[in-house]
């Protein structure tokens, strides 16, 4: 169902887009989850969340603080327990549940048969003022290599239901960067959820909110309350937190059929649903097929083609203690992420332009893949047969006689939640990087000093952040791609230069000679009447043609992943990648 939240499909992909990994998470205990009041009284027959707080898995309370550092080391599994990370894992059984727990689903994550983690899903039992509640949650854990460093993902996503099904509170933590997280909760009000956040979330944006909204304790259910015919199907919305937004599900049930999905047990009767995620903007997830078993309905097995991840992702049920093995052989990720071109270009970064030949098949409007402006633009388009070919130039400076455009909003100048300039660290580090600048230095003069800055002070040895806040970047100066481009924009904007981070694609050499498109952020600065590319990562005064935009975003107002979604379609489309 909805990808067990599409928590895997956004969280997962986005965070491990970004090139970085995660402090160790918090893990989920036996008692899972409770509701606790925060101050006594209060009118029965109205829900006031300020009297509540939603307690998580690991026992505390979601807030930005530090989250645990203890690095993930892989350890050899129990006895009896694969070690090739295929899904050779025990059927669940029956499972021992608390008095007022309402089921406690573990599902093992795989790639292609190669495992990646576990998900959590489970609901309880919780009563206020004589009030009958559910609180429902999905908690996720990933591990997987990126550049052959041990990668630790987390996420959760929480809401409390009434026995009716109706959510009253949602929640959701997202791994973000070194000792942070993204925490945003919501209450329903009405026809609003009124988001809100702890710490420099502060001022999420509310999000419309339809009637029936489908929670994680209710969503199982679905499939037994429909008990749809083969070919029928249903729809209803769900709530994403990790884009803050309400999107239309779609279930079908194709038919029934008769599988084993545990070494050595028998087949037993399933029924297979497929279920569809609306788009969002232009993206959409691929389907995702479910199978549950035919007489209790209960979920046993996911699958779904997942490119962020290289290959068919499973989710089948175990036990908790199969679930939760360490993983031994992670998936390296930059395989599943990076395109691989036909020959090497020699002083691509240093050269002027190159024209790229691009084959998008499983993209239904090729012509708004890549973005056309004055660095690149979309060629020679064969809507059939799913071709064009991208011109992309360098830009290492104002272009002369170049036609001015407007200035940008206050959104490009504002301190947000993940280019947070207005800060000590952030606002000293940018005086250091243009100090012994002229007076009469130029917005462009300042902004390429704060590239140089961040390139001779940052350090990229490591990739345990992702999507870090620049203020948390400035404190520790070391990450990747996103932690220069967030920096790099937030000190610009320290120095009054307008800025904003581009997603998109890289030249990256590899010793066999066949170079790699790697995804990547740098960002750019408006000066001169114009937008142009700095990129930290390199400290070249520009960018050359080796950089190809997918997208740029202000982030402004902006808590989530929804940014990113462009490169998730991207990569979705699998394209091919020639030298033209």
């Amino acid at each position: 169902m909805r990808h067990l939240g599409v928590l895997l499909g956004f969280a997962a992909f986005c965070a491990m887009l970004t090139t970085d990994s995660f402090a160790q998470p918090p893990k989920p205990n036996d008692k899972n989850i409770v509701i606790t009041p925060k101050k006594p009284g209060g009118d029965p027959d109205r829900f006031d969340e300020s009297k509540f707080i939603v307690i998580r898995p690991n026992g505390k309370t979601p807030s930005l603080v530090t989250q645990p550092t203890t690095p993930v080391t892989p350890t050899q599994p129990p006895t009896g327990q694969p070690t090739t990370g295929t899904l050779a894992v025990p059927p669940p059984g029956t499972p021992k549940l608390d008095a007022d727990m309402v089921f406690d689903h573990w599902f093992v994550a795989a790639v292609d048969g190669q495992r990646i983690g576990y998900i959590q899903w489970g609901a309880k039992k919780a009563k206020k003022n004589e009030r009958e509640l559910l609180v429902g949650v999905k908690y996720q854990n990933f591990t997987v290599s990126r550049f052959g460093q041990i990668v630790s993902q987390w996420g959760e996503e929480s809401t409390v239901e009434n026995t009716t099904g109706e959510i009253l509170i949602t929640g959701m933590r997202q791994g973000l960067g070194k000792d942070q997280a993204l925490v945003l909760s919501g209450v329903v009000e009405g026809r609003t959820l009124k988001v809100t956040g702890d710490g420099a979330a502060k001022g999420a944006s509310d999000t419309p909110w339809p009637e029936g909204v489908v929670g994680c304790a209710r969503e199982p259910a679905l499939f037994k309350e429909k008990r749809l015919k083969a070919g029928e199907s249903f729809d209803y919305p769900a709530y994403i937190g990790v884009l803050n937004r309400v999107v239309k599900m779609t279930v079908t049930l194709e038919g029934e059929e008769s599988l084993a999905l545990w070494p050595k047990e028998p087949a037993r009767k399933l029924l297979r649903y497929v279920s569809k995620m609306e788009p969002v903007g232009n993206f959409k997830l691929p389907p995702a097929t479910t199978w549950v078993d035919a007489e209790t309905f209960e979920p046993l097995k996911m699958e779904f083609d997942f490119p962020g991840f290289g290959g068919k992702v499973t989710f089948l049920r175990t036990t908790k203690e199969s679930a939760t093995v360490a993983v031994i052989r992670p998936i390296e990720l930059f395989n599943a992420q990076s395109i691989r071109l036909d020959r090497e270009i020699p002083g691509i970064h240093r050269g002027s332009a190159v024209v790229y030949k691009v084959s998008a098949p499983k993209d239904d409007d090729i012509g708004s893949l890549f973005p056309t402006d004055a660095r690149q633009s979309t060629k020679n388009l064969d809507a059939k047969a799913k071709t064009f070919e991208l011109h992309v130039l360098a830009v290492r400076g104002p272009v002369k006689n170049a036609v001015a455009i407007p200035a940008p909003g206050k959104e490009f100048t504002a301190s947000n939640y993940f280019i947070n300039w207005d800060n000590d660290g952030v606002k000293g580090h940018a005086a250091a990087a243009v100090k012994g600048l002229p007076a009469t230095a130029t917005d462009w003069d300042k902004a390429a000093a704060v590239e140089r800055w961040v390139n001779r002070n940052m350090k990229a040895f490591e990739f345990s952040q992702a999507m870090a806040t620049a203020d948390n970047v400035a404190k520790t100066l070391t990450g990747d791609c996103t932690e220069y481009a967030m920096l790099g924009a937030a000190m610009c904007r320290a120095v009054g230069v307008p800025s904003r981070t581009v997603l998109g694609l890289v030249y990256a050499p590899a010793k066999d000679g066949k170079p790699y498109l790697a995804y990547h952020m740098w960002f750019e600065v408006f000066a001169e009447g114009q937008w142009l590319p700095l990129d930290a990562t390199l400290g070249g005064g520009g960018v050359g043609p080796g950089h190809l935009k997918i997208a740029d975003h202000s982030w402004h107002d902006e808590k989530t992943f929804a940014p990113l979604l462009p490169v998730l379609r991207v990569l979705s489309a699998k394209p091919s990648v020639t030298v033209g």
